[in-house]
């Protein structure tokens, strides 16, 4: 069965593997010295957690050694490879487990490699710690190899083994070999762990096979597991992804039977799904539920009940929301006041959206493309057009690059304006940035163009538009003819509707 799991990549994974052995050991060869010294040549990009390593006391053969850095850990190892007698397993893997934890496995692979160049003896956790590492670094197929290495070494892959390699998998959304890796656990007699159920529920239910996930949980309490809060968190997050808030309800009345209380973060996700659906008063009745059992909301809780209140028109709600999380010392993040600023810009409550953005600002919160967007649509509304352009232009120095929404957002400003020569500007900036335009980007324009009588213009446009791929649609359509009824030119109208119909056919035809 494993075989099912490790054949499509096995080969070419022993490949890969002597390949990484030879490009991060091998060099030593041709650079003699310490570890430290190779290390630019190594990847760093392999974890993707930032975590900050605050120093680490291990007890070893020598004696306790206080780890502060890199250059410390690197001192050890080195040290210990020299030393003799040499250094056990145990003391190894814990040495190198302080690689893990300042997130470098990149550096841990090539000093196991190391370890096994010099015949240095690994046991089974040094091996659970190099999937790991695979794992962490997008190496799934090294991380198959080292577990078909394991059973030819003779070791017995523990749970810890499994369940490593089971997340690496699910990681990497391949969700059947996962099933396929938990049933060949259970097969070679390695009874699953929490943690084990729970990865492999947390793979099922984001790739929305939720009923599997389910069936899970009772197969746990016959292994005489009882789920806990994550693993109910896991399987709600997964209801919730596919829209199906009813079942989520059920559950956390399910886990209350079991007196087991949902969290914070079991209530947040049913109440964005609720929110995203459109049913707000579910959401706020449920909100306030968290209230009454005691479960405080977090910044994700309030930013969508703040987005709710907004969708509303529950202007006044929102904004005590907001003066809530401060109170009780909740920092709203860009997503709560992109909410805000979103509504109160749509709404024509400009004012009250130019002191958000303010705030924000004076918070040391960054705008992201949604928050600019907004203002920008904003700025627009209100005839504010340089403004609008002094926004947008002023997004790429702030770290945010403006994308074809805003681009859009602008243009339609002019347009509306009746300042297409300056939407066409906006356009031709679109195109030096290589930002593709939509089909929205032509039907602006052309749109703006018909408007102001500039048939021509439309026309030209609606050449380049095909020519390049971008479909039109009715709306493309309705404003040419429209553009060309007003100018009394019926018979041209008819001939281009034909005579586009067919360019659009043919264009399709060829792709």
């Amino acid at each position: 069965m494993l075989a099912r799991v490790c054949r499509s990549e096995s080969s070419s994974a022993n490949a890969a593997a002597r390949l990484i052995s030879t490009r991060l050991i091998h060099r030593r060869v041709a650079e003699k010295g310490t570890i430290r010294k190779r290390l630019p040549s190594l990847p760093v990009y392999c974890s993707g957690r930032k975590g900050t390593f605050e120093g680490e006391s291990l007890k070893l053969r020598s004696g306790f050694h206080y780890i502060k850095s890199l250059d410390d850990a690197i001192d050890l190892f080195d040290e210990m490879i020299r030393s003799r007698p040499l250094y056990s397993a145990i003391d190894f893997n814990k040495l190198i487990g302080v690689f893990v934890k300042m997130d470098r496995p990149d550096v841990a692979i090539s000093l196991y490699q190391k370890m096994e160049m010099r015949r240095i003896p690994l046991n089974i956790y040094s091996f659970s710690i190099l999937i790991k590492c695979f794992c962490d670094c997008h190496k799934l197929s090294f991380a198959l190899s080292t577990f078909g290495k394991i059973t030819k070494l003779g070791f017995q892959p523990s749970v810890v083994t499994f369940s490593t390699l089971l997340h690496g998998l699910c990681l990497e959304d391949r969700i059947s070999e996962a099933v396929a890796l938990f049933d060949h656990m259970v097969e070679t007699g390695c009874t699953p762990d929490v943690v084990t159920f729970t990865t492999l529920m947390n793979g099922l239910s984001r790739e929305g096979r939720v009923l599997q996930a389910v069936a899970l949980v009772d197969r746990m309490v016959e292994n005489g597991h009882q789920p806990n809060v994550v693993t109910y968190g896991t399987i709600v997050n997964g209801m919730c992804k596919i829209g199906d808030t009813v079942s989520a309800f059920n559950l956390i009345r399910k886990m209350e039977e079991r007196h087991i209380k949902a969290n914070v973060v079991i209530y947040s996700a049913i109440i964005d799904r609720l929110c995203k659906d459109g049913h707000h008063i579910d959401a706020q009745n449920l909100f306030a539920e968290m209230h009454d059992k005691g479960i405080f909301p977090d910044v994700h809780t309030y930013s969508c009940m703040i987005d709710s209140f907004c969708s509303s028109g529950r202007w006044s709600d929102a904004k005590q929301l907001l003066r809530d999380m401060i109170e009780r010392q909740i920092n709203p993040n860009v997503v709560t006041f992109s909410a805000l600023i979103n509504a109160f810009a749509k709404e024509g409550k400009f004012f009250e959206a130019e002191e958000l953005y303010g705030e924000m600002l004076r918070r040391g919160i960054f705008p992201n493309t949604i928050t600019y967007n907004s203002m920008i649509e904003g700025f627009c509304k209100q005839d504010r057009l340089d403004d609008a352009k002094r926004m947008l232009d002023s997004m790429a120095s702030k770290g945010c690059s403006p994308n074809v929404v805003n681009f859009n957002t602008l243009i339609n400003g002019y347009c509306k304006a009746k300042r297409v020569d300056d939407g066409m500007e906006i356009f031709c900036e679109m195109h030096r940035r290589g930002i593709v335009a939509t089909t929205v980007t032509y039907n602006t324009l052309i749109h703006g163009f018909c408007q102001m009588s500039d048939i021509n213009a439309a026309q030209i446009l609606l050449n380049e538009m095909i020519s390049t791929g971008v479909a039109p649609n009715n709306i493309t359509f309705h404003s040419m003819l429209v553009g060309l009824c007003s100018k009394k030119e019926l018979r041209k109208a008819v001939a281009m509707l034909v005579d586009l119909q067919q360019r659009v056919d043919h264009h399709l035809k060829d792709e």
